[in-house]
């Protein structure tokens, strides 16, 4: 996808513009607007915009230092392994699966995206007057179709369009956080790096995220999985862009749904979605690693390296099992497990159907950390809370 930065941000009935002086907050329609600016209120008329650009931090001092999260994280155990989620399980052949489990979203808190995550997690809390009006409406409009009379239906009618219409005015700006970015060249060329490291993973037929891992160990569970040495759980996904709902940003991220969990790749942080809470884990402490793994699968995705043939059923010489009469065939395959982990506790194990493209994600990750760590007083994101 082709990256570009947006001079301003729309916010339901308002918008957000950005220039080298500060923030702007405008509210109209096209053609006639007013609002507040950094060199005080302003009424803008015509059609061409005030912008604004929040520079995300400048090169050359260290940030804020961020500590681990060992303590908190071990505290956490509940939360990140609760009994319904044990770390292992068996599965009917004897097969000892280990889960890969990541700490939930509200314990993935770094200190310099504590308040962004606050205050996003508080905004989602509130209620939506969308809702109540249009509930209201909604009942007045099935309780005039018993007079059967059309003015009346026609009037609640128009009543649940306009309740619709003002409590999204409303909504939009309480409901919302705004993450305005404005990067330094360095910032930008890693990011831009980055995203396209992501698009080669997205270019590729096959991805999935591992759910759990086990070893076969006994010669039954060896027969049924076509002589694999290893049992893996996982489940396909994709890279997409798109905003978390409850953010308005100038810049439109990749995400990946990695078990449960929606990840958005942003310029500064990685922002973990779960179960309608945020989390955020910064990309200098994060750790990546790229291998090679050979899976057999039923058919080879059409750009996967096959290296090797099995049978469905195998027998210990590796021959095929002439007791089953549907034993076919089945591709050897070489993929590619991507690995993140970070202090926090953040777990990811990413599987790619294309041979030789995680290396250049591992790279770009790392590099984008590199320099968002230097970024001056770790304040990347400007929170609105109330509009």
């Amino acid at each position: 996808m082709p990256f570009y930065i947006r001079d301003s941000i729309n916010l339901g009935p308002f918008k957000v513009n950005v220039s080298k002086s500060g923030l702007g907050i405008s509210a109209g329609v096209k053609g006639f607007r007013i609002g507040a600016g950094p060199k005080g209120h302003y009424i803008h008329a015509g059609r061409n915009g005030v912008y604004y650009r929040k520079t995300l931090g400048s090169l050359g001092r260290n940030a804020k230092p961020t500590p681990t999260q060992g303590t908190d994280y071990t505290s956490q155990i509940a939360k990140i392994a609760p009994n319904e989620k044990l770390p292992t399980y068996m599965t009917e052949d004897g097969i000892l699966m280990r889960r890969i489990i990541s700490a939930e979203a509200d314990v993935l808190v770094s200190e310099s995206h504590s308040e962004a995550l606050s205050s996003l997690n508080e905004a989602r809390e509130r209620p939506s007057y969308t809702l109540m009006l249009c509930g209201a409406a909604g009942i007045g409009l099935s309780l005039s179709f018993v007079s059967q009379n059309l003015a009346v239906i026609g009037l609640f009618a128009i009543l649940l369009v306009a309740a619709y219409v003002i409590g999204n005015m409303i909504d939009v700006p309480r409901r919302n956080v705004v993450f305005a970015y404005d990067l330094e060249p360095v910032v930008e060329e890693r990011y831009k790096a980055f995203l396209d490291a992501i698009d080669r993973i997205a270019n590729a037929h096959k991805m999935w995220f591992v759910k759990a891992k086990g070893d076969i160990t006994n010669l039954h569970a060896w027969k049924k999985n076509s002589g694999a040495s290893e049992l893996v759980d996982s489940k396909e996904t994709a890279v997409s862009y798109a905003l978390p709902k409850g953010i308005a940003s100038n810049i439109t991220p990749p995400m990946i749904v990695i078990d449960g969990k929606n990840c958005y790749f942003f310029p500064d942080c990685l922002l973990i979605e779960e179960n309608k809470r945020f989390g955020a884990v910064r990309y200098e402490n994060m750790r990546t690693a790229v291998r090679d793994q050979r899976m057999i699968m039923d058919s080879a995705p059409s750009d996967a390296k096959v290296v090797g043939q099995t049978w469905k059923y195998v027998n210990k010489n590796g021959s095929p099992d002439r007791r089953f009469n549907s034993n076919r065939q089945l591709p050897i395959c070489l993929l590619e497990e991507i690995g993140m982990i970070s202090e926090g506790g953040f777990k990811g194990l990413l599987q790619v159907s294309k041979h030789g493209i995680g290396g250049a994600y591992v790279t770009a990750i790392t590099e984008l950390g590199s320099v968002t760590k230097e970024l001056k007083d770790a304040e990347p994101l400007l929170i609105t809370k109330n509009i």
